[in-house]
């Protein structure tokens, strides 16, 4: 006999009232965890800031990871910015967070998201190849990206790699798009240090003179001990961008001597260092940013380090001018307010997007 309606809504209850029912249910977990693990980087070995060439990452697991065994996922690496480290990702802007709620809202596929650790004695290596800061570009795109597709079940090509940064990792991240974009096919940089040396980081910034008068280790010394933002930051930038082995404690070749005080350019040191730009590498690297999956940026107009809106926007226009595809996401916020709003309304579903899910 066949069973009533009735009849059948009387067995679902039973079996959602279950215990065993309840079990089932709580074995699908709706948020992802959070590992943190050590990673070789071969790429560092012999840099002279005393980087480790073993570094730190965390990283995030989606929701399935443990349960579905056969599954692989899209992998997008973030990358932060200067004078911080992995933790501003998971603590400041609740990326883990962030992901659950866009997975369970099915906004975003389940994917893996590798937060590596990119600073040192001046506040970061720019993600750049230098003989005195390492070769951070080849341990993110070479060193960490093998070590994620050997221990973790990713779907390992380019179409299914992103990578993404703010400020210094913003940087990062183009730079590497410019490079390296037969590892990486979809690209977000969130307010972008470092495009163009102008504003803040052109030579008219005091910081500069101070960082130059810096003669021995003493001197070196006390700056880092200062916490001097500014000098610091352009040490970091002078040894990723124009480094000499020969130039000791620094280890950088300053595009301009001290005359009386004042900065007298040195032309063909100014030109080595000018052309370490993105908005000059542009043409030169146009076909391959052209075959990119995605490339977009985020910048807030009241950012407090003043290149960043203007360099973002000569960079976009500099994109255009070469009919690169790209979006721009402009709004009304400094270098760190809404980027938390900004990576779960827009760019991770963006970038998302245009990731392939399957090998």
């Amino acid at each position: 006999m066949r069973k009533s309606i009735f009849s059948w809504m009387i067995s679902a209850l039973i079996l959602i009232l279950s215990p065993n029912f309840a079990l089932a249910q709580t074995a699908f977990p709706d948020h992802g965890r959070v590992l943190e693990v050590e990673v070789p980087a071969p790429a560092l070995k012999g840099n002279l800031v005393g980087t480790l060439s073993v570094q730190n990452i965390a990283i995030y697991l989606p929701p399935s990871y443990d349960l579905s065994k056969d599954s692989r996922y899209p992998v997008i690496y973030l990358l932060h910015g200067i004078f911080d480290d992995y933790g501003v990702w998971v603590e400041n802007f609740d990326v883990p967070k962030i992901l659950d709620r866009l997975i369970a809202s099915y906004e975003i596929p389940e994917l893996i998201v590798v937060m590596p650790n990119g600073g040192n004695r001046y506040g970061g290596g720019f993600y750049r190849n230098s003989p005195v800061t390492g070769n951070w570009a080849d341990y993110i795109a070479d060193d960490l990206v093998a070590y994620v597709d050997k221990e973790f079940r990713t779907v390992a090509n380019t179409a299914a790699r992103a990578i993404m940064g703010h400020s210094m990792g913003g940087y990062g991240a183009l730079n590497l798009a410019i490079k390296r974009s037969d590892v990486f096919s979809v690209v977000w940089a969130f307010s972008p240090c470092c495009l163009v040396p102008e504003e803040d980081l052109s030579f008219g910034n005091d910081a500069w003179r101070r960082a130059a008068a810096i003669e021995n280790t003493e001197d070196l010394q006390k700056l880092l001990e200062a916490r001097d933002f500014y000098p610091i930051a352009l040490l970091g930038i002078v040894t990723a961008f124009s480094p000499d082995l020969h130039a000791a404690p620094i280890y950088g070749d300053f595009p301009f001597d001290i005359v009386r005080g004042e900065i007298a350019l040195d032309g063909e040191v100014l030109d080595r260092y000018l052309d370490q730009f993105p908005v000059r590498q542009i043409r030169g690297s146009r076909e391959s940013l052209r075959g990119l999956r995605g490339l977009g940026m985020s910048v807030g107009l009241d950012d407090q380090f003043l290149h960043i809106p203007s360099g973002t926007l000569e960079f976009s226009q500099e994109l255009g001018k070469e009919r690169v595809p790209h979006r721009l996401d402009v709004y009304d916020g400094d270098h760190r307010e809404l980027v938390e709003e900004r990576l779960e309304r827009t760019a991770f579903p963006w970038v998302a997007e245009r990731l392939a899910l399957t090998e």
